[in-house]
């Protein structure tokens, strides 16, 4: 049995028709310390990306994807997460979106798993 695990979360989604110039939240709060984030913005409009629903954190343009994995140079097995309880959301910029959702996928730590 290994000492750590990492386990895919529920797939989070907002198509098109629900994306707003206001933020609405893109899916459930992290349920345990995530160590992987992927972003992908498969709507036609630049999505902005917020942990406290207020401050832009990161633009995605339309058509992109990026994954951020905060585990891939630290040294020990317990250093950096994303917290347990984080929220995400996401607001367009410019012109509201037509077609296509936003997604984000979760990879979280099971340490001891």
């Amino acid at each position: 049995m290994f000492k750590n695990a990492a386990q895919f979360d529920v797939l989070r989604s907002v198509a098109f028709g629900s994306i707003t110039s206001s933020y609405v939240a893109l899916g459930p709060v992290l349920p345990g310390y995530a160590v992987q984030l992927t972003f992908k913005n498969a709507t036609n409009a630049v999505i902005y990306l917020s942990v406290d629903g207020v401050t832009d954190i990161i633009a995605i343009p339309s058509g992109w994807g990026e994954a951020d994995d905060v585990r891939a140079n630290a040294p020990e097995d317990t250093d950096y997460f994303y917290s347990e309880g984080t929220q995400f959301y996401i607001k367009y910029s410019g012109s509201a979106p037509t077609s296509g959702s936003f997604y984000m996928q979760v990879l979280l730590a099971i340490v001891g798993g």
